[in-house]
């Protein structure tokens, strides 16, 4: 039981570790791609004289690039632990409720609706912004490796590698301001969240954004990870293999390229 004053655990370890990570290789492509997108400004050459010289400019922004693509890989096989084997509920997941708590919110906003919708976990803007951050992240991530090896996908017409600069460089910016006016303004700025720092969130918040858990909390309703069954262990041990052979086959595809590329996290 928890009591109203109490703040409540929200976020284990792990998911602290990765947050923490993908902070930090955002911020550093960030700094260091915008000054590339934007290398006619005297701001942008400003930062890429006080980082070193274009050359350590891009090599960062490789390396980060690098960091955040192998840590989408390692989220994909995270869930799928947590789905397969463990047998937790994908919260993220948008569904049906979604739709409903989105419709009253909107009632509520416009004075229609007495209270504000009860929601989950993980509330309908929260599992918008994990879609979009799943999605842009490929994006940039699809993108950004055809950029950097542009002679391996010379069969396709060339419009394809200016296509894919242009959707780098825009959905670049379009994560930027979101990040920048959305995601600090709903999570810091309206309740002061920094749960996904500290793991921890008070009850009034917890509250008023995730009714619905905070009750199953109370009633000790929460889900529980199954007992490993050793067909799903098997499945998943088969599937990640999969998964680290295709990257390793990607890489290797790339770097035969014939080009004078070192490696991704190297640069060009």
């Amino acid at each position: 039981m928890t009591h109203l004053d109490e703040p409540i655990r929200r976020f284990k370890r792990s998911q602290i570790v990765n947050h923490w990570i993908m902070l930090v290789c955002f911020v550093g492509l960030v700094v260091t791609g915008f000054p590339q997108k934007y290398s006619g400004y005297g701001w942008a050459k400003g930062i890429i004289l006080v980082i070193g010289g274009v050359e350590r400019v891009r090599w960062l922004h490789h390396l980060f690039g690098t960091v955040m693509a192998l840590q989408l890989v390692w989220h994909g096989l995270d869930v799928l632990w947590h789905w397969l084997v463990r047998r937790l509920p994908l919260t993220m997941i948008p569904s049906i409720d979604d739709v409903l708590h989105f419709w009253q919110q909107v009632q509520f906003n416009l004075g229609r609706a007495a209270t504000p919708p009860r929601m989950p976990r993980y509330t309908f803007a929260e599992k918008v912004e994990y879609l979009a951050l799943i999605w842009g992240t490929v994006l940039m991530v699809a993108t950004g490796v055809i950029l950097l090896y542009p002679t391996r996908w010379l069969p396709l017409p060339g419009e394809f590698v200016l296509a894919s600069k242009a959707a780098h460089g825009g959905e670049a910016l379009l994560a930027f301001l979101s990040i920048l006016t959305w995601h600090a303004y709903f999570v810091h700025v309206r309740h002061h969240n920094w749960s996904i720092f500290n793991g921890s969130l008070d009850a009034h918040a917890y509250a008023e954004e995730h009714a619905l858990e905070l009750d199953a909390i109370r009633r000790g309703e929460i889900a529980q990870p199954a007992p490993i069954v050793p067909w799903r262990l098997a499945v998943f041990a088969v599937l990640a293999l999969v998964a680290v052979a295709g990257v390793a086959a990607l890489w290797l595809w790339l770097n035969g390229s014939g080009i004078p590329i070192q490696t991704i996290v190297a640069g060009s």
